[in-house]
């Protein structure tokens, strides 16, 4: 079963008998070309001279002017309903070609009319070649109402891959000429006339008809079907050579040799009635496969050819005696190869698919396949669609010659087949991903296939079947991927397809920030980044100073908290960074509710009781509650370095903002009528005593100075009194400690060490002092009149959490605690 060179096409035709048949496909190298071209656009004219530029619009036009040697190229064009009557010549060796390169999945280009009206009489016939030699006519869709192709009188004539339909065919009950006709009819004293590789289907009678006086016919490696009479008919043609054709669907005998047509070559065809089919009337078909008269036995060779008859019918028709089967053949020393089982030929052919597919070919199977006589005269070393001879490595060769040419028209060509396909397949952490997908069907003997995905790495084995692999590629860039197989027969599929891997995107960071509780000055990170590649850090900054917070792996940080103590306007910014040492970045700025920051004061705003609030750079937030609250107002009056003051300056009991400027001892007084009034008092350093010291329903200006413990009052005629009261790092307060409607003195001693309580010292109307602890070490002190009954006491600002602490025990009421939250 090995394989062996095969015997050229040229050299094929020759050992038949049939000197110079060349099948030429193409044009000589010196012969040139004459164009024919009637397509819209084409710029032809029969005037011309046929070039490429400006070609032939007939090809009738350039019959008459070819040439020895040159070809006539046409093409597909509207096609040619015309009927090409070839006058000229070609020589031996320079044949005169007519190539319309119908080849597979192409244009088809008809030639003939092949609509015509009842008795309309068009133009007979698709070619007429009478009295020439050395002429080649291939790859053309020929057709008429009578002959498609006539040739008489004429020698070394080629009709090579040709789809034939043509003869006279019955038109609303009339034909178009008197008699029914063949599709190519050969007659006169016709010599070497070769019809090979063609699909041949009469309308009228007979596919082929070899007749009286022609010598040294070839018919060779053709599929002849679906005629109404014979396949082919030889009469009175002897040494006809009719070999590896295909015949099926034939109303009458598939091969017929007629009068004395002795001396044939019948060898390798297929001939088959399988399955039924109807003719005239209905009928199947009650004509012999293979009929050869008595007039034509003699010298005949019939061998190597499988017979299928109709069920129930002859196979053979020899000499007038009937033979079932190739069984019974044998005994007349003929057919001694032959076989008469059913081929399984598929004869669904459609003329708009042709030849994309071959419609006649048979199973595998052991007397077909690798089973024809190689050596016989005619033999070509191509099969109908120009394909190679191969040999079937699960089949035994039992042919001669070189052993595996398969009977009939059609090798059967291994199977196998590959497909690729591809799509870019990006997915979390592997943004450079394809998914490439595979079609692998094995042949008669599978080696295997490799897939390479065109990055330059090894390729993979793909088994046989549909499947899929994912493939990370190094780099974004288009990509070819090659499927190959092999099989052990050295036959090799290959199939490609490109991706395109696009860039990698950028590291998206999207960080989320909230606060869940306004009351407690904490952010929480809630994090969707994300990067085509693996994440390995997150990085939080928060913004007020403390060290980021270090996220390693590809987890992101959610849920992550962050206490920041008082409220403000922070910058969170976290940072990603992904496995190929990416980083990116992205802030997020938040105000973080929580404790107001700055420097606590009292007054009375509204109502009989006062009011505490906190002063931070020139912004008053004013809580007319003492319960955990926002606060109702928020006031803008003074700047950074600023102490707050409040009083009744204006001779009402409602209380105005003021500021002490201790750099320069100035005091700033707002006003009910929006002014502002300022007064020196005071030196840098001193720290503000405001009260009403007159006793006269407003308050006046005072000052404390720490560095001699001395509180100096400005009364309202501009004299200044002064008192000694107090130690280094005392802070003064004011208040009306005995309900007498007038200001009081006192001082705030905070605590020495951390945890040690603070003390109040309070200076009554009468000298005298009392004192109390409230507090420890870190508190401001506040003091006013709590609970509206006329009598101020103390209390606490906690900075640290922004608690304000207020005493009641005077009263006999619990002590308050709570916060003025920005």
């Amino acid at each position: 079963m090995s394989i062996r060179r095969r015997v050229g096409l040229a050299a094929a035709v020759a050992s038949s008998a049939v000197a110079g048949a060349v099948l030429p496909m193409t044009a000589h190298a010196d012969s040139g070309v004459l164009y024919v071209n009637n397509a819209a656009g084409a710029n032809c004219s029969d005037a011309g001279t046929g070039t490429a530029a400006q070609p032939y619009c007939t090809i009738q036009a350039a019959a008459d002017a070819a040439q020895p040697g040159q070809t006539v190229q046409i093409a597909p064009g509207g096609g040619y309903p015309e009927q090409v009557t070839v006058t000229r010549s070609g020589l031996a060796g320079r044949p005169i070609t007519f190539n319309g390169e119908l080849v597979y999945n192409s244009a088809t280009i008809p030639v003939g009319v092949r609509s015509w009206s009842a008795n309309a009489q068009p133009a007979p016939h698709g070619f007429v070649l009478v009295g020439v030699h050395d002429v080649t006519v291939t790859g053309l869709q020929i057709g008429g109402p009578q002959e498609g192709v006539l040739v008489q009188d004429s020698e070394r004539i080629v009709l090579d891959r040709n789809d034939v339909t043509a003869g006279n065919p019955v038109d609303n009950g009339v034909r178009a000429y008197p008699d029914a006709t063949p599709g190519i009819r050969i007659t006169g004293s016709s010599a070497a006339v070769t019809v090979s590789r063609s699909v041949i289907t009469g309308v009228g009678t007979a596919g082929v008809a070899v007749e009286r006086g022609v010598t040294g016919a070839v018919v060779t490696t053709n599929e002849v079907s679906g005629n109404p009479a014979e396949g082919v008919l030889i009469t009175d043609a002897p040494g006809t050579v009719v070999v590896a054709n295909t015949f099926a669907k034939n109303c009458g005998s598939d091969l017929s040799l007629a009068g004395n047509s002795s001396g044939a070559t019948i060898e390798n065809n297929i001939i088959s009635k399988l399955p039924a089919f109807a003719c005239a009337g209905g009928f199947q078909s009650p004509f012999a496969p293979l009929t050869v008269s008595a007039g034509s036995t003699g010298g005949t060779k019939a061998d190597y050819n499988v017979v299928a008859p109709a069920i129930g019918g002859s196979g053979y028709s020899w000499g007038a005696t009937s033979y079932t089967n190739a069984y019974e053949f044998k005994a007349t020393g003929q057919g001694a190869h032959d076989y008469g089982f059913d081929p399984k030929l598929g004869t669904d052919r459609s003329v708009a698919t042709w030849p994309a597919v071959p419609n006649l070919t048979p199973t595998a199977a052991h007397g077909v396949t690798d089973a024809a006589d190689a050596s016989a005269p005619g033999m070509l070393d191509t099969d109908a669609y120009g394909r190679p001879r191969v040999d079937h490595p699960k089949i035994a060769n039992t042919g001669t010659g070189s052993g595996y040419v398969d009977r009939g028209a059609v090798e059967l060509q291994e199977t196998m087949a590959v497909s690729v396909w591809t799509a870019p397949y990006p997915t979390a952490g592997q943004p450079l991903k394809a998914r490439i997908s595979y079609s692998y069907t094995g042949g008669w003997a599978p080696a295997g296939a490799m897939l390479d995905f065109g990055d330059g790495g090894y390729p993979v084995r793909a088994p046989l079947g549909t499947a899929s692999f994912d493939h990370d590629y190094p780099a974004p860039g288009l990509y070819t991927v090659t499927l190959t197989a092999t099989s052990e027969t050295g036959l090799t599929r290959a199939s490609t397809a490109t991706v395109n891997i696009a860039p990698t995107g950028a590291i998206w960071v999207d960080p989320t920030v909230t606060q869940d509780d306004p009351n407690v000055a904490r952010l929480k990170v809630t994090d969707r980044s994300s990067s085509p590649w693996p994440v390995t850090r997150y990085q939080v900054d928060f913004g007020d100073g403390s060290a980021p917070v270090v996220t390693d792996g590809s987890a992101p940080p959610n849920g992550l908290t962050h206490d920041y103590g008082v409220a403000g306007t922070y910058t969170v910014t976290e940072t990603v960074t992904d496995d190929h040492g990416r980083t990116a970045s992205k802030s997020v700025q938040r105000y973080v509710t929580g404790p107001q920051t700055g420097l606590p004061f009292t007054g009375y705003f509204a109502g009989p009781s006062s009011h505490l609030g906190l002063f931070d750079k020139g912004r008053w937030a004013l809580s007319t509650q003492k319960v955990s609250a926002k606060p109702g107002t928020i006031y803008q009056f003074g700047g950074p370095g600023d102490l707050p003051v409040v009083g009744a300056w204006d001779n009402a009991c409602q209380c105005r903002l003021g500021i002490y400027r201790p750099s320069t001892g100035t005091f700033a007084l707002q006003h009910a009528d929006g002014t502002v009034s300022a007064v020196r008092f005071g030196e840098p350093g001193d720290l503000p005593a405001v009260g009403a010291w007159d006793h006269n329903g407003h308050d006046q200006l005072g000052i404390y100075r720490p560095s001699t413990s001395t509180l100096a009052v400005r009364h309202d005629d501009g004299s200044v009194t002064a008192m000694r009261f107090g130690d280094a790092g005392d802070i003064p307060v004011v208040g009306d400690w005995d309900g007498v409607r007038h200001a009081q003195f006192g001082l705030f001693r905070p605590g020495r060490n951390a945890g040690d309580p603070n003390l109040f010292i309070l200076r009554h109307d009468d000298g005298s002092v009392s004192t109390a602890t409230y507090g420890v070490k870190g508190d401001l002190p506040v003091v006013g009149d709590w609970l509206g009954k006329g009598r101020t006491t103390f209390g606490v600002f906690r900075p640290t959490t922004g608690l304000f602490t207020l005493s009641n025990a005077y009263a006999g009421q619990a002590e308050v605690s709570f916060s003025i939250y920005a």
